[in-house]
């Protein structure tokens, strides 16, 4: 952990906002984690998914979204309690240990093979240009030439920003696509792609489709599904790390015990739940608008995003809803919303790494200095380890739902930790109510029945 002055952690503790409209001031780092999984989460794998199975699965969508927060909010108030980032709390989780305990190192090997999932969304992006370029030029380079030179750039608007760059750019690009994916889907409604009540009714069947049915990697698809849709693992992760940064246990202050810290703590507790569901509302309404878009228009017309073609296939849902001018607005939007993602899966794995570094004993950080020169060193090395990732030779949805398998592996593991430094580190004197941990409850149980789902016949086809 990084060493601080006492004086300077007195003079960060901060009284927490007492209304609503004071709340709304603190709130950041949920909209922060909103980009990364609009970008793969939503636009891409969760389209795929309404494009290959229909509205059958339209329930699990809306019950996924909803039910993660709950590890979310876990984790966060936990933070706020001790102040502990991540990986430092995966460190103190009872088990083997070999430098650091065996859930970091779980970690360390999901996010670096999940490093796959980014090199695909890079070639997206690099594809969204190209279709730019060839309007405008008579010849343009391919897609996988672009992708390295988005993910510089990225490097560059990063390189001496903070916190405020990454929730003011991440924003800005989430609130201008999810009011476009929106407004497609209220206008679809005008088409001969209209959403039926019995189509709507059939998405809430309870049944689960069948790996078989799932056209791109097979029971792949289903366990990136899992680990997609919603929070995926990684942005559960991450989020801590944007309380710390946007201040919520800073201002919190340490656990000295007394009255006023548990006030506090209950204080930043609120605006952590306000930004978790602000965040909720927003990427659900884009999920279910996603959705729906891919099963009403692509299912219709028995497309599936595949290949090199992945932005030219899914336009087709704006240009049957805004005509002929709706693919440039697809164009542009997606090439907004896909770089947010690289934007702040870069910023966070930056921030992520030199943690886990420091916890395996390989670099020290004693102070903020030496913090932001690790940080500037990990965003070089993450942006060349997503250029690199981004010249793998396969097709990029391929990519991304191989490099979602790996997290939704680890889906689990941060479900377990979630309960565990609820039920046995969390200050219970700042533990949440009864409904709250239902919630938190049904979220492991739905995420445990879907992982099984997910696993269950590739694993007995291997042992039988």
């Amino acid at each position: 952990m990084m060493m601080t002055d006492s004086n300077d952690v007195q003079s960060a503790i901060q009284q927490p906002p007492d209304t609503w409209l004071q709340r709304f001031r603190f709130i950041g780092p949920s909209i922060i984690l909103t980009a990364t999984l609009v970008g793969s989460g939503e636009l891409i794998v969760t389209t795929t998914y309404g494009a290959q199975v229909g509205f059958q699965a339209l329930w699990l969508i809306i019950a996924t979204c909803f039910l993660k927060v709950a590890i979310q909010e876990a984790i966060g108030r936990y933070t706020i309690s001790s102040g502990d980032t991540t990986l430092v709390a995966l460190n103190k989780l009872p088990g083997p240990r070999w430098q650091v305990g065996w859930p970091v190192w779980i970690w360390l090997i999901a996010v670096l093979l999940g490093a796959i999932q980014l090199g695909g969304i890079s070639v997206v992006v690099g594809e969204c240009l190209h279709l730019v370029t060839q309007a405008l030029l008579p010849q343009t380079m391919p897609p996988r030439f672009w992708a390295p030179i988005v993910c510089l750039f990225c490097l560059i608007i990063l390189f001496r920003g903070r916190y405020q760059i990454v929730e003011r750019v991440s924003t800005t690009l989430v609130s201008l696509f999810s009011i476009s994916i929106i407004l497609s889907a209220i206008m679809i409604q005008w088409t001969e792609y209209a959403v039926t009540w019995s189509q709507l009714a059939s998405g809430f069947s309870f049944q689960l489709p069948r790996a078989e049915d799932v056209k791109e990697a097979g029971a792949g698809m289903a366990l990136a599904i899992v680990a997609a849709v919603g929070l995926s693992p990684t942005e559960i992760v991450y989020y801590p790390y944007w309380c710390v940064e946007k201040g919520y246990a800073r201002f919190t202050g340490p656990n000295d015990g007394s009255h006023q810290w548990q006030e506090r703590a209950r204080g930043w507790i609120r605006v952590m739940q306000l930004d978790c569901f602000v965040a909720m509302l927003i990427y659900t309404s884009t999920t279910i608008a996603f959705y729906l878009l891919g099963a009403a228009v692509l299912y219709h017309r028995g497309e599936v995003p595949e290949g090199m073609d992945v932005v030219a296939t899914l336009s087709s849902m704006y240009t049957e809803t805004f005509g002929p001018g709706g693919y440039w607005v697809f164009i542009i939007s997606s090439l907004m919303v896909l770089f947010s993602t690289l934007f702040v899966s870069i910023a966070s794995y930056s921030r992520l790494l030199p943690d886990c570094f420091q916890l395996l004993g390989t670099i020290s950080i004693d102070d903020e200095a030496a913090r932001q020169k690790w940080i500037r060193i990990f965003l070089i090395l993450t942006t060349l380890l997503f250029a690199i990732a981004s010249q793998l030779n396969a097709p990029p949805v391929l990519l991304i739902v191989t490099g979602l398998i790996p997290l939704g592996v680890m889906l689990p593991m941060v479900c377990w930790a979630a309960v565990y430094l609820r039920y046995q580190r969390l200050d219970q004197r700042i533990s949440p109510p009864l409904f709250v941990d239902c919630w938190l409850w049904a979220s492991v149980l739905l995420t445990a029945i879907l992982t099984l789902y997910a696993c269950g016949k590739p694993l007995l086809r291997i042992l039988f």
